[in-house]
């Protein structure tokens, strides 16, 4: 049968998502958590990889067992297992058919960015900045990067396949000196969301104007926005399934 988590982690913790040969990871933590529990080899499939320092509210995995235990009893168990920087918030069992990464439909990040005094003690979970920028500039820039574009300029790496990807949303909340970038989109590529809030902060700046988010687009060069904003920054807010 196949089981369904949803889980929040500090990535402040780990290497990233993905099991790394020497450092550790989320799915090393899961995997050998669960392999004790259910007394065989767990291998789990992640909704899409996270980076090092990255977080988590709602990532997505899924595992195969032949075994059956109750999902509020797994939650429990698991969650003593992994505690603290990790925390399984819903375990379901589901349809064979399901796979976290490939029945995924839609993804949101948030990246939140704090222009108040430097904290120490919240570095790893916001981006510090100065707050000599234009709001009203980086939400006219925000509405370029909405719709279906090629990213090409905003991906870190040359990938192979497409680089088209479609951004339903993309809005900014402001709150005593905290912005929050929600982007919601049916896919992202590798750094792309830290590319395009590192942009955003340009325009902010005033290093570029709203009008040449469309001209870097269609540039489809990488060096047209060399910037990448931290991963401390970043959270992997919600996976949409249909």
């Amino acid at each position: 049968m196949r089981y369904k988590l949803t889980m929040s982690y500090d990535g402040s913790y780990f290497h990233g998502f993905q099991r790394q040969t020497k450092d550790i990871s989320v799915q090393e933590t899961l995997e050998n958590a669960l392999t004790l529990i259910f007394k065989q080899p767990i291998i789990i499939h992640g909704s899409g990889r996270t980076d090092a320092g990255v977080h988590a509210l709602g990532q997505v995995a899924h595992f195969d067992s032949d075994q059956e235990i109750p999902p509020t009893n797994l939650k429990r168990v698991l969650n003593k297992r992994i505690y603290p920087h990790i925390a399984i918030t819903n375990v379901e069992i589901v349809d064979d058919k399901f796979h976290a990464q490939k029945s995924a439909v839609k993804k949101e990040y948030h990246y939140k960015v704090s222009i108040n005094q430097y904290d120490p003690l919240l570095y790893n979970y916001y981006l510090f900045y100065h707050d000599r920028i234009d709001i009203s500039k980086i939400r006219e820039a925000m509405t370029y990067i909405e719709g279906t574009h090629d990213f090409k300029t905003f991906a870190k790496l040359n990938k192979k396949g497409s680089t088209i990807r479609t951004i339903y949303s993309f809005t900014l909340d402001v709150e005593d000196g905290i912005l929050t970038f929600k982007i919601v989109g049916n896919g992202f590529l590798y750094n792309m969301v830290r590319i395009i809030v590192s942009l955003m902060l340009k325009v902010g700046e005033g290093k570029f104007e709203p009008s040449h988010i469309k001209e870097i687009l269609e540039e489809k060069n990488r060096k047209a926005a060399p910037f990448v904003a931290s991963p401390n920054g970043l959270y992997l807010y919600k996976v949409y399934y249909e």
